[in-house]
Parts: structure tokens; sequence; C-alpha cells
């Protein structure tokens, strides 16, 4: 396995051996280490992520010495090439980190233990926010529980807003962003964009539906929405590409990973993502960047930003030390001193107890995402509606489809109507 310049290798999925490796070479005997329960922990993110969850989880073995920690993780994207591999195969991990996008998939494969045992016992959830355990719950069973609680947000360069004089973004709703997004475009000259493209983003779309008082989803089998929705969400994005208030597909695929991004590339002046994302595109950049909602839709009677968990602990049915495997679920939610070290690198806090720990040592970045979601929530829906399964098939097609009618190959029309039929297919 190769590394270059401290970037992980995209063809392989890192290993490193944290507790028992470590305890034998502090020198103990053989007997010692053989003595301990041995786990593996995975997990998905960037470098920041690797780092951290690596520190957290060195923590939680010196604090209970009779568990060894074996760990694994990539990025997202081939984290999830290889999770089912592993799972199909009898290797998957005693427990790690599950995105919303595929979690369904899973629980309805009965591929993931249920934690009600351990909840109230061995998994302390008495400080989590709302959703972050209702959504990974079925029924009496508890298939996840989620390690952050997020929701989407605008990034923008303030000295680029500035010197457009772009004002105040007070009152920001989808028409007068589609005006701020071209004028932005236009003010960086050639090649230089608004926005990203976020027609293919579907966390976002599902904001603009709740604004409408619709939902991505009804129920375990079909989509919340009218045809009239994806087409003037589609139609919405492809106004904004024709007068530089979005970039080309062309741009949009060589801007995956933060490193990449348009805004992190001088070649936007905002950016839309979740919201701990902030902290991890000012680090790329010297430029400050400051932190919005996203637009919303005129009249609407919420601002339609969903604040849940997204990122949940899983342990896999197959697994043979669930005990162990829960324990460190409980370390990661709730001490302190491992809340302190992980920061936003798993999203906003998924407590109050986590708030209040990232609030005494946030650096200004972080500070800025914890006083977004904060204020957030005053206006935010109440609802924490969950992703099915089939999601993710979801998620891709929209990208595809968002993408072609860039490259000119479709229309927003034919896109919808191409969308609901595969839909009906991938989740009937």
């Amino acid at each position: 396995m190769t590394r270059t310049n401290g970037a992980l290798n995209r063809r392989d999925v890192m290993k490193i051996s944290i507790g028992g490796a470590a305890a034998l070479w502090l020198g103990l005997p053989n007997a010692a280490f053989a003595q301990q329960t041995q786990i593996k922990a995975a997990w998905y993110g960037g470098q920041d992520t690797h780092d951290r969850m690596q520190q957290a989880i060195k923590l939680f073995t010196q604090k209970n010495p009779d568990i060894a920690v074996n760990v694994e993780f990539a990025p997202f994207a081939e984290f999830y090439d290889r999770l089912p591999v592993q799972y199909s195969g009898g290797g998957a991990p005693d427990m790690h980190r599950h995105s919303m996008t595929y979690l369904f998939d899973y629980t309805k494969r009965g591929l993931l233990a249920d934690l009600s045992p351990f909840v109230g016992q061995t998994i302390d959830i008495s400080a989590l926010y709302p959703g972050v355990v209702e959504i990974g719950k079925d029924g009496d069973a508890t298939h996840a529980i989620g390690n952050n609680q997020i929701s989407v947000a605008l990034f923008y360069n303030k000295a680029k807003l500035d010197a457009a004089g772009a004002g105040a973004l007070d009152n920001l709703t989808w028409d007068s962003f589609r005006d701020l997004a071209i004028k932005l475009g236009k003010a960086g000259g050639a090649n230089h964009y608004g926005v990203s493209d976020n027609g293919g983003f579907l966390g976002l779309f599902e904001v603009y539906l709740f604004q409408r008082g619709k939902s991505l989803y009804k129920g375990d089998s079909a989509v919340g929405f009218e045809k009239a929705d994806l087409v003037d969400w589609l139609a919405y994005w492809e106004s904004l590409r024709a007068e530089q208030g979005a970039p080309p597909p062309s741009v949009t695929a060589e801007s995956a990973g933060f490193q990449n991004a348009t805004i992190v590339k001088n070649r936007s002046a905002m950016q839309i993502g979740w919201s701990q994302q902030l902290v991890f595109y000012q680090a790329l950049m010297q430029d400050e960047l400051d932190i919005h909602a996203c637009p919303v839709v005129a009249g609407a009677p919420d601002n339609g930003h969903l604040i849940r968990a997204l990122d949940f602990w899983v342990i896999p049915e197959s697994s043979q030390n669930k005990e162990a495997a829960a324990k460190l679920i409980n370390f990661l939610l709730n001490d302190e001193e491992a809340l302190g070290v992980l920061g936003l690198t798993l999203g906003g806090p998924a407590s109050d107890r986590a708030t209040a720990v990232l609030a005494k040592t946030a650096d200004a970045p972080s500070t800025k995402v914890l006083n977004y979601l904060t204020e957030l929530r005053k206006t935010a829906p109440s609802a924490t509606p969950r992703w099915i399964s089939g999601h993710g098939e979801l998620e891709a097609l929209m990208g595809r489809l968002n993408a072609s009618i860039g490259f000119a190959q479709t229309t927003p029309d034919a896109a919808a109507d191409n969308f609901l039929t595969e839909a009906s297919r991938i989740l009937g």
C-alpha cells in the first residue's frame, strides 16, 4: 500500500493497528495481548477524519486496555466499493460508520445488529438530539445510532461578495439567489462562476421540496413529489449554467473532493454542501469563508433545512464482538476528551454535551458552524425524515441527469420523466 504526500491511495484502504499493537510496542508480553478482545472499526472520510478518528480510538484503547482496535478507512466511494464485499465474505468490521445514503439497503437485508440490548446499558443515548437515534429505529429495533446532526449550508467567499457589492444575504430566495450567482460569476471574469452546480444534489433538492410542502420520499417505496417539482429544479440549475451562475458539467466533473472544489480552486464565489464542510474548505483557502442558510421558496412556512443525523455507527449482525464494539460507540458519542478530539470532522455535534465541549475549544470556522446550526434550529422544521433503500442509486441518477442536461444531451422535462421511471423501478 502506498501513499503520496500524505494522501490516501484511491485503490487501497489503509489499515493501521491501534491499541493491541501499540501495547505490544510498549513492551507488554504476548500473553497480555492475547487476553485482549480484538475488534475492527472502519469509517470513511478525508484525511482530517482519518487523523482525528485514530486519535480518538487511541484514547479509547488507553482507557479500555482490555480491547484492541484494528482500523480501516478510505474515502467515501472506495469505502462503499469495499463494504459489500466485506459483508458478503464474512469480513465486515465489528463496528463502522454508515451513511444514510446506503443505511437502509443494509437494514432491509438484515445485515445490521439490533443495538437495543446495548442502549441504556453499554450505550448512553440520553444526551443525543432528536433524530440522532430515531432515524436508525425500525419498530422496536435500533439498527443505527447517529454520530452527528447536520444540515445543508451555503458557503461564500466574503471578499468576492464584497468586491461585487453583493450586500447582505438576508431574505435570500431562489430567485434572488440566481441573480446573485450570475452577478458573482460574471464579476470574476471568464471561467468563473457564482456557485457550484448543485442540480444533482438530492440533499438540497429535499430542502427545496420541503419549502414547497413536499418531501423526497413517501413511505418506503415512492417519491413524495410531482414531475413539475423536478422539472422546475433541473431547469433552475440549467438557467444558472447558461449565465455563469454555475459551472458547466465539464468543470463540475473535475471538482470532486474538497481540494478540487470550485470555491477552493478560485473558480466560484460560493459553494453548497453539508454545514461542517466549511471547516474543510477553509483549511484549504486563504480567503475567509462564511456560512449562511440556502435560499428559501418565497412564502415558505419554514426554511426547509432539515437538521438530523446523516451518518451513523452500526454493528454488523455477523460481529462476534458486539459488546466491545458497543463500548467503542458509546465512547465516541459521550467521552468528552474524544468529543474534543473529533471536533466537527464527523459533522455537527450530536448532543448538547458535544456542543458544550466544542464551544470551549472551537476555532473560528468551527464556531461559525456551531452558531449556524444553533440559529438554524429556530426556524427549521422539526421533522427528521429518513432516506430509504435505493437512495444511493437515485442520488447517482440525479447527478447523471443533471450533467446530461448541461451537456445538452437531454432536457429538464425528459430528464424528469427518466428519473421518475427509474425511481419507480428502484423503489418498487
